[in-house]
């Protein structure tokens, strides 16, 4: 199995990585000394994560990437081998989300959230492992989610690619087994605060939010690191999101059900929020780590604190 110690001077490739959870990881990353490469589909935002990534040490390039065009992920990994020589991890962190019941959204948002979250993260999966066999070694790490186990009615097309994502996942491990330098690692984070919410498109009729409680960027950020330091086939973090995968095993149909009821009942909030599309054909020109839903300023910062702290312990 694939161990690493540090990854000071290991090329790290990271999608989705202007905002959330991709920007977190690229900033722990950037802390270990690691080369990154960071792709998403604005040029600004990257810009923004490229200076906080350079500010702690790390080596970066920057390529605006859709990860829905199959040349534009080719020329994403060909220049990262042309600029750092090879691929050592490869974290496929993007994802766009359409929330409210099934039939409210347009035709072209159902094509979008397909061809970003289920096509882009395959290519970006296939083009990945192509990179690992050519040079003989890599990691893998797809982020999936707890509602790739878990349903919920409100975000029912999200939930849909993130089963699609664990099926990818869980095949492409048995596809690598034999490679004992290849590995294929899965995350499934719980909620988590990000600006995700603000940028799905929206047809609830409410306010989105994060479920509460959720967890710091930062904590799975330091999963994402540990799963590259030791590929494993599964993980997450936070006593509820592990209580959630326990209890699931036990007694699955009842899991799903009240999961499935506390998630999209506190998905969103009683303001009325009008139609939109948020973000899910243009990119906004700015990101952030945080989206603001963990209200209590303690909590905030020991969530932020303990991310670094694992990131850093591994």
């Amino acid at each position: 199995m694939v161990r690493r110690r540090t990854f000071r001077d290991a090329v790290v490739l990271i999608t989705g990585a202007s905002s959330g959870i991709g920007r977190a990881t690229a900033l722990a990353f950037a802390a270990e000394g690691a080369r990154l490469v960071l792709a998403a589909r604005s040029r600004e935002a990257l810009a923004e994560v490229e200076h906080d990534c350079r500010a702690r040490g790390g080596q970066v390039l920057i390529v605006p990437t859709d990860i829905a065009d199959p040349a534009a992920v080719e020329r994403l990994a060909r220049q990262a081998v042309q600029r750092f020589g090879q691929i050592d991890v490869w974290v496929e962190a993007a994802a766009v989300g359409i929330a409210g019941p099934l039939g409210s959204e347009s035709v072209d948002e159902i094509r979008r959230l397909i061809d970003t979250n289920i096509f882009g993260t395959t290519l970006c999966a296939r083009t990945a492992l192509a990179t690992f066999r050519a040079q003989g070694d890599g990691t893998l790490v797809l982020l999936g989610s707890l509602l790739s186990l878990f349903p919920n009615p409100l975000v029912p097309l999200y939930s849909m690619s993130k089963f699609a994502i664990r099926g990818l996942a869980l095949n492409l491990q048995q596809e690598v087994a034999r490679h004992p330098r290849i590995r294929v690692c899965l995350v499934l984070p719980g909620p988590v605060d990000t600006p995700f919410f603000q940028r799905a498109a929206n047809h609830s009729g409410r306010q989105l939010r994060a479920i509460p409680p959720a967890y710091a960027p930062e904590r799975l950020a330091a999963v994402i690191l540990a799963g590259a330091r030791r590929p494993r086939r599964q993980m997450t973090t936070g006593l509820l999101s592990h209580l959630a995968l326990l209890a699931h095993r036990v007694a699955p149909h009842a899991t799903e059900t009240l999961v499935a009821r506390w998630s999209a009942t506190f998905l969103t909030r009683p303001v009325t929020d009008p139609p939109g599309v948020g973000s899910l054909f243009d990119p906004p020109p700015t990101g952030a780590v945080h989206g603001g839903y963990r209200l209590i300023r303690l909590r905030r910062r020991l969530g932020e604190w303990l991310g670094v702290a694992q990131a850093r312990r591994g």
